[in-house]
């Protein structure tokens, strides 16, 4: 296997430390070829040079790229609960409406039956 720079060989617990990432993240970066390792045995080392970026340089402004970041997920988040609120309000108005109009039908049909037994005497309704 070709190594880049000097360095050195690192079991996953040392590399884990030296590169200051999870375990996933160790194999998520080996498996897109970011990191060189071979098995010996039953262990696998990961080799760790001065190529290697360690990360600690990359985010130097994270807290300003994360409230950015943040803020631009709330906004999302923001509208498409707005987008919610006013499709359930279109919902409710227009189940409202159905729901009074069934109303209506009910009552007119109750008037009807009121004014037909008004009509005929009780004793004449059987």
């Amino acid at each position: 296997m070709e190594t880049n720079g000097t360095g050195d060989w690192y079991s996953v617990v040392d590399a884990l430390d030296e590169l200051k990432i999870s375990r996933r993240t160790l194999y998520h970066r080996i498996n897109k070829g970011e990191l060189q390792s071979k098995k010996d045995g039953k262990f696998r080392y990961i080799w760790i040079d001065d190529t290697v970026d360690l990360g600690n340089n990359i985010y130097t402004d994270t807290t300003e790229t994360q409230n950015n970041n943040l803020l631009e997920e709330l906004r999302s988040q923001v509208a498409y609960w707005k987008n919610q609120v006013e499709q359930k309000d279109k919902d409710l108005r227009e189940q409202s409406m159905r729901h009074d109009a069934t109303i209506f039908r009910i009552l007119e049909q109750n008037q009807n039956l009121l004014e037909s037994a008004r009509s005929k005497p009780f004793w004449k309704f059987w």
